[in-house]
């Protein structure tokens, strides 16, 4: 028998409620007034980081060819035209970076590749699987098209000092609101998606750890939600080491509060993240930050690579697992065992992947039942679309962290260099968190294509005045000091540019 995977809910009876499917239709309607009112980079901001927050999951519209509507594809679409119709600036869909240009290509086509080669069915005993048709192979390129939208606005919106500045701030202002609900569910339990939307999005028993609750919310796991208030914490101290010493104290108290608000998350994994990065942003130098930066991407690249070569050192990983908590050692040591086993899968189909329809898991070959669970976000990519995906997925994600790291090298600023390497900081610890877990969404891309467009500006460069060239420099003049009521003659003034006139 041959039958498809699709969603499925994890509670018989749960279904998102009508309040549900009216949020999800309204986020336009939303996005509209917000682009209407705020300026283009912070409406946008707005725009995907509150669906992210405060949209339901499981919920979507599965219409045919084009890829799920949910609370992530649909704010990127209507952000798109929304930009193209209600937004001056003309949008740019491919950077200027060639290696970028290349790697976008590389993921947009990567779809295709996996439907040619996936055409035949998968058995697993009496279960099986069909193959991809031309069908699946058009709505994977729309799919991969849609989950670029975030990258190509902003690297078009956000892309000096005052937008990346924004971007904090508002991050920051969102981690804060969003700590209401958030206490609210340590002390009472995650029950906030069931009152408002009208189901449990994961398993009540895995919001549970260190005899207290994961606040949940609407983000579907408490994972997720200690992993956004890592990530704010990172921001919070990012916009911390710029400020002034009046305006310290407000910003030393919001990043200590959001770091309690995290402790409270209890999440290992989050919590150690902002225990080694924060310090790096408060204290470190460019020098340093440039060497964790490049660190966190060559280890995200190289981590498949070593993986499959048994050179990771999984049995003393989970040995070191087990000193912090028994419970913590068992879940990792499963984690390692899954990768092993669909590893081994993905290397049968190695260039371009399985595809979807769960053709990237492992099941048993006796019963056809499900034996695997994929917890990384790489090993999906690689299972899924093989390298070629991972190169373009991960390439995409880690360039804008390697060209700082090149750019550390030269005689070149950045203005602001702490908002810069604050948010380069908060996307390696994202790629990261892409080993154990698949925490990437909108705002991940988002801040990629941002980081992209950081440019600095050498020494010779920094000294001309904006929007001045060589040509329209003007020559050195020796000021003439005149007495009261004596009218300047031609020799004693300046001669201007042209444009400097107009405004005399």
């Amino acid at each position: 028998m041959l039958r498809r995977f699709g969603k499925t809910y994890l509670f018989a009876g749960q279904m998102p409620n009508f309040f549900a499917y009216v949020m999800l239709l309204s986020w336009p309607v939303i996005m509209a007034v917000l682009f209407k009112k705020l300026p283009a980079d912070r409406a946008l901001v707005w725009s995907l980081l509150g669906a992210l927050l405060f949209l339901p999951m499981e919920t979507y519209f599965d219409l045919p060819v084009v890829p799920t509507m949910n609370k992530e594809t649909l704010p990127s679409v209507v952000a798109m035209m929304l930009c193209l119709l209600m937004v001056p600036q003309k949008i740019k869909f491919f950077p200027q970076s060639p290696v970028g240009t290349i790697l976008i290509l590389a993921f947009l086509i990567s779809p295709l590749l996996t439907y040619i080669s996936n055409t035949e069915p998968v058995f697993w005993g009496p279960m099986g699987i069909p193959g991809l048709s031309w069908k699946d192979g058009l709505a994977g390129v729309l799919r991969n098209a849609m989950t670029l939208i975030p990258f190509v606005l902003g690297y078009n919106l956000i892309n000096n000092a005052e937008t990346r500045k924004n971007f904090l701030t508002i991050y920051v202002i969102a981690a804060l609101i969003y700590s209401v609900p958030m206490l609210m569910e340590v002390r009472l339990s995650p029950q906030i998606n069931r009152w408002v939307y009208g189901f449990l999005p994961e398993l009540f028993g895995q919001q549970i750890r260190f005899d207290g609750f994961r606040p949940v919310v609407f983000m579907g796991h408490g994972l997720t939600v200690a992993f956004f208030t890592s990530l704010a914490v990172l921001a919070a101290a990012a916009l911390l080491k710029g400020r002034l010493a009046g305006a310290r104290a407000r910003y030393l108290f919001i990043l200590l509060y959001l770091f309690g608000v995290l402790f409270l998350c209890k999440s290992v994994g989050s919590i150690l993240f902002a225990v080694v990065f924060v310090p790096i942003i408060l204290i470190a130098g460019i020098r340093l930050k440039g060497w964790a930066i490049m660190i966190s991407a060559s280890l995200v690249l190289t981590y498949p690579v070593l993986r499959a070569a048994d050179q990771i050192p999984t049995d003393d990983l989970v040995g070191y697992a087990a000193i912090i908590q028994e419970e913590r050692s068992r879940s990792l040591d499963f984690r390692f065992f899954n990768e092993a086993i669909l590893l081994e899968h993905a290397s049968q189909k190695p260039i371009a992947g399985w595809g979807t329809w769960d053709r990237n898991r492992v099941f048993d070959s006796e019963t056809g039942e499900d034996i695997s669970v994929t917890d990384g976000y790489w090993v999906i990519v690689i299972g899924a679309t093989g390298w070629i995906g991972y190169i373009g997925v991960f390439g995409l994600l880690t360039l804008p962290l390697f060209r700082l790291w090149r750019w550390r090298k030269r005689k070149a600023e950045f203005e602001e260099p702490h908002i810069i390497y604050g948010i380069a900081l908060m996307l390696a610890v994202n790629v990261l968190e892409l080993i154990p877990n698949a925490t990437i969404n909108p705002i991940t891309w988002l801040i990629a294509g941002m980081l992209l467009r950081c440019r600095p500006q050498a020494a010779s460069e920094r000294a001309k005045p904006e929007g001045v060239t060589d040509e329209k420099l003007p020559t050195p003049h020796l000021h003439v000091r005149q007495r009261r009521g004596q009218k300047a003659t031609a020799q004693d003034t300046p001669a201007l540019p042209t444009h400097q006139r107009a405004t005399r």
